[in-house]
């Protein structure tokens, strides 16, 4: 018979939606976090709208005060349970150097983000609410808890950093160009639309990005021209930095794959999977964004091979 884990460890593996024994506690739990974050954003949407903002003031007032409340609580247990984290690059920290590590980490950080905006209105009376709202409204991050998406693509941004830097100076390069240009060849014909270069650089930045909202347009021959070499660079440029993040983001699920497939050898080192691999594959495959089929996939390979290897030796 297992022993019983510790109660910090067992919220830990449900707050981190990797219980198995509490894995209906955890299914509940994610579902009911995802539906306080959805509907916060709601309210905070429909707060906006002047006839049922007044009207529902109270409601509204109400429920925040308990999402605070929820998400508070979350905030402490996660805080606390943080010392049970077991990472690669927690393996030797004290629990207190685990609990900060998560604080400053983006989860933390956007943890904390969800329950500011409560005591901000307290702290400051006369802030502005619509900052209050925007700040609310970033509570919608808090589902990258369960979903990796953003991480991922903010880790393949930042592995391909150097090509991307380089792809953004080219389109800070191109922004600034063409702006001038365009301030010569438009200002003196449109002072009210290319008055300035920096009146220019919203154009430039309209039409590079094929954005295209006509709110200023060139009407001079020369004008003309650099629009039009405007349009096409922008063209490539942001082509270029489309290629980039899906090339970075590409070669970034190859690497999990290639990480997962070394773990789960490890694991299955005499060809079978008995229960505790089975949990052991899964965990590696949620810490790894892998789908389902995929891992199995894997694993099935995995093992044809080890069995292949045996055959072979014998």
């Amino acid at each position: 018979m297992n022993a019983p884990l510790p109660i910090r460890h067992r919220l830990f593996l449900i707050l981190e939606l990797k219980s198995h024994k509490d894995q209906k506690t955890a299914w509940v739990f994610s579902w009911v976090l995802t539906l306080m974050v959805l509907c916060n954003v709601v309210a905070v949407v429909i707060e906006s709208v002047p006839s049922i903002g007044e009207q529902h003031h109270q409601a509204l007032a109400w429920f925040d005060t308990v999402s605070m409340v929820f998400f508070s609580i979350e905030y402490l247990l996660r805080i606390w349970t943080a010392a049970e984290k077991n990472h690669h690059a927690n393996k030797h920290a004290s629990a207190n150097r685990r609990r900060l590590r998560y604080m400053f980490s983006f989860h933390g950080l956007v943890d904390l983000l969800a329950i500011v905006p409560f005591f901000l209105q307290y702290l400051w009376p006369g802030l502005d609410l619509r900052f209050l709202r925007v700040i609310r409204v970033m509570r919608i991050l808090k589902l990258s808890h369960y979903s990796t998406a953003l991480e991922d693509l903010i880790a393949s941004i930042y592995a391909e950093k150097d090509v991307f830097i380089s792809a953004l100076y080219l389109l800070a390069l191109s922004i600034l160009i063409t702006s001038c240009l365009m301030y010569y060849a438009e200002h003196a014909l449109q002072p009210d639309k290319f008055g300035t270069i920096p009146d220019a650089m919203w154009w430039s930045i309209v039409t590079i990005t094929t954005v295209g909202y006509g709110d200023a347009t060139p009407i001079s021959v020369w004008g003309k021209v650099i629009g039009a070499l405007t349009a096409l660079s922008g063209v490539f440029t942001v082509a270029l930095l489309t290629g980039i993040v899906a090339s970075a983001f590409a070669t970034r699920v190859r690497t999990q794959e290639i990480e997962f497939t070394t773990e789960v050898e490890e694991v299955l080192k005499d060809g079978h999977v008995s229960a505790k691999e089975r949990r052991t594959i899964e965990h590696l495959r949620q810490e790894f964004s892998l789908t389902e089929d995929h891992a199995k996939a894997i694993v099935r390979q995995i093992v044809e091979e080890q069995s292949l290897n045996d055959k072979k030796s014998v």
